[in-house]
């Protein structure tokens, strides 16, 4: 992911605005406030050039400032108005936002709402990552795991605001009277630095965790929790890289009905008080199906399974809903590892990419709670340099690459292994809307025989599998007689040749052996 040449993304006070960025304005005097009163009685309207209005709140930085903040959608003249609660007028203005190729906040397609793009309508493929502890004070690694993600590829970072899983104590100050403003400071300083140098790199910012307890204060009518909540809605939601995961492993069989009454009635207070749209979801445990298609906070589906090359998961999950299928969890580097890793998670990105959803890799034990080598806010390249990892997230710069000079984006294809004669453990398949492009991705493992992993049991054959050593055919049905195919390594990121196609159903052998993609074109 190329770094944008370091542009400052959050404009402050007169200073001309970047369509698709963020503006803030800054409040003095008796505006100033300490981390008792962080969310302040100062109530913002900003009138867009179309004529919407949006209200915001002003929060409290750690050194004393009032301050309020407005995401950027439309080019423009922005006028604002602050005023107290007693509806006296504090102050007013204008914000001169300029048009520029930022991409913007993160939104479902409206085109293909299995899909995302970004506000400015290019397309968005998921590449995510999984990051826990990066944005907790102790981590000094930060930069470079930022840096080093985005030059892997990586378009979205899974991170945690509690300290550890099951408490976001930190959010507060050690008695439990206060916010721990300079922790939150801390938290933006991180999210700047990505937006300002890589604005396409998305983080999904997991507010509660596992803490139940904090989720149950939510629900008793805690005003410190409310608090919290209000102000990291306000501080953070006006950034275009944010969007919100409410908690992680929410389990009907096992979580109180408190708890999942807590949760609805989160998810309705974030999508009402943010008027900047982030995107909401919520964590379930591994395997579990969707459970939050009515709720209409909710944005899309994050899943968790395992052993998903054949994509089944997310197939089964489509019909449970039309909202995007992330499977923010599979194998881990260092966890329910594949024996090679690199074929492991080349194979896993394309048949989830393939079956309509959003994959995830995961390298080393982020939780904070691991120890040793396989563990730690450690930037992707240096912990393979290091022999912390095996390059597992080799190859996801070549999928990028396979897009870019094919289709441009899925927004709108439909998945469809009959392509492949319906054995997505060999061959992935996907059309056009048209029906008149196919990518096809051909794994050729060396071992695929007796699987039946599912739910964590039965036999998983693409955990031992590597790419086989020799050639392998296959037939492919397409859905027209006469085109060209190319071929495309997903090793090397290179074009490898192209075969003239006569009839619909056709012979294949491939041009090497080992796992390749096809990009065929009707005439």
């Amino acid at each position: 992911m190329p770094a944008n040449s370091e542009k400052d993304l959050l404009s402050i006070g007169s200073q001309n605005a970047k369509r698709g960025g963020c503006h803030q304005l800054e409040f003095a005097g008796d505006h100033v406030v300490t981390a008792r009163v962080p969310v302040l009685p100062l109530h913002l309207t900003f009138t867009l050039p179309s004529g919407a209005r949006i209200s915001a709140k002003a929060f409290a930085t750690s050194d004393g400032k009032a301050v309020a903040r407005c995401y950027l959608p439309e080019a423009g003249e922005w006028k604002w108005e602050a005023k107290s609660s007693a509806g006296k007028g504090v102050a007013s203005g204008h914000i001169q936002v300029d048009e520029t190729d930022l991409p913007g906040k993160l939104r479902a397609s409206q085109q293909d709402p299995r899909q995302f793009v970004y506000d400015n309508g290019s397309y968005f493929l998921h590449s995510g990552d999984i990051a826990e502890t990066l944005l907790q004070a102790g981590e000094e690694n930060w930069r470079a795991y930022i840096d080093q993600a985005a030059q892997a590829g990586f378009t979205k970072l899974r991170v945690r605001l509690a300290a550890a899983a099951d408490s976001a104590a930190n959010f507060y100050d050690t008695h439990r009277k206060q916010l721990n403003l300079p922790f939150w400071d801390e938290v933006e300083k991180r999210l700047l630095y990505a937006l300002n140098r890589y604005p396409r790199m998305q983080f999904q910012l997991d507010l509660f965790a596992e803490d139940r307890d904090e989720l149950d204060r939510f629900e008793e009518g805690d005003p410190l929790t409310h608090l919290a909540v209000s102000y990291i809605t306000e501080r953070y939601s006006s950034l275009a890289n944010v969007h919100w995961n409410l908690a992680s492993k929410i389990d009907p069989a096992k979580d109180s009905a408190v708890t999942l009454q807590a949760l609805s009635r989160l998810g309705k207070t974030i999508y009402e008080q943010s008027p900047w749209h982030s995107l909401i979801t919520c964590g379930q445990p591994r395997y579990a199906n969707f459970l939050f298609d009515r709720e209409k906070w909710c944005a899309y589906a994050s899943l968790s399974s395992l052993g998903q090359v054949d994509g089944s998961y997310v197939a089964q999950n489509a019909s449970l809903t039309r909202k995007p299928l992330v499977l923010d969890q599979d194998r881990a580097e260092y966890q329910l590892a594949p024996l090679q890793p690199r074929y492991y998670f080349r194979r896993l990105f394309w048949g989830v990419l393939l079956s309509g959803g959003h994959p995830t890799y995961q390298g080393l034990d982020t939780s904070g709670q691991g120890r040793g080598h396989h563990a730690g806010i450690v930037g992707y390249y240096d912990a393979c340099h290091s022999a912390r990892l095996k390059s597992g997230a080799h190859d996801l710069l070549h999928i990028q690459t396979f897009i870019r000079e094919t289709c441009g984006s899925l927004v709108g294809w439909i998945p469809d292994d009959a392509l492949g004669g319906n054995k997505p453990l060999l061959a992935k398949g996907m059309r056009s809307p048209n029906s008149d492009q196919c990518i096809i991705y051909i794994s050729n493992p060396d071992a695929h025989e007796g699987h039946s992993g599912k739910k964590g049991e039965g036999f998983y054959s693409d955990q031992n599998a590597g790419a086989s050593d020799i050639f392998t055919t296959f037939n492919l049905e397409l859905p027209f007689a006469n085109g060209t195919a190319r071929w495309f390594s997903p090793t090397t990121g290179e074009w490898n040749g192209q075969v003239e196609i006569t009839k619909a159903s056709t012979i294949f052998l491939t041009p090497e052996p080992g796992d390749w993609v096809l990009w065929i074109q009707r005439d």
